[in-house]
């Protein structure tokens, strides 16, 4: 028995495979630490990147994240990591992202709000840690492919006692 996809479904299919290669090309650049690449070719110019609390649930507008970076922290950000001036970055760690579970929430013509799990391994120094969380988009369509403006990274841990850091982008 064949199933046919009616017009509608077939452009939702599309769609939903644009946006995963788009996060997959966006993971394999983070991994790769190609930061500048990523900056400059798959954000906007007024990207917000966000790690809320892993301690705090819900939304709460007064509490205190983890990362909350505009365009120009960001660019800082990069280019303390690129440079060196991380300590716990130097060398450079290696990462393996995992992302899964990727879905459309809501197509808005001109962007789209977009929900997927995540998984960042990483290793250096002797440790090996795990990142697990659920990231949430804003991805501004741009001709073919898209842009980052909002990226929010909630984490699923408690605390991070264990890993004692967040020094890669997630």
């Amino acid at each position: 028995m064949t199933i046919e996809l009616t017009v509608d479904e077939a452009a939702q299919v599309r769609l939903w495979h644009r946006v995963s290669q788009f996060l997959f090309r966006e993971a394999r650049l983070l991994d790769e630490w190609r930061l500048r690449e990523w900056y400059d070719e798959m954000l906007t110019d007024d990207i917000r990147y966000s790690v809320p609390a892993t301690d705090v649930r819900g939304e709460t507008a007064d509490a205190l994240g983890l990362i909350d970076d505009d365009a120009a922290r960001l660019r800082q950000r990069i280019e303390q990591l690129l440079n060196g001036e991380v300590w716990c970055e130097n060398p450079r760690s290696r990462t393996n992202r995992m992302i899964s579970n990727v879905e459309i929430l809501t197509d808005r013509g001109t962007h789209l709000d977009v929900a997927a799990n995540v998984i960042v391994y990483r290793f250096g120094h002797g440790r090996s840690d795990a990142y697990v969380g659920k990231c949430r988009l804003e991805l501004v369509v741009e001709g073919e492919s898209f842009r980052v403006r909002r990226r929010v990274v909630v984490l699923d841990h408690e605390t991070l006692y264990e890993h004692g850091k967040l020094s890669v982008i997630l």
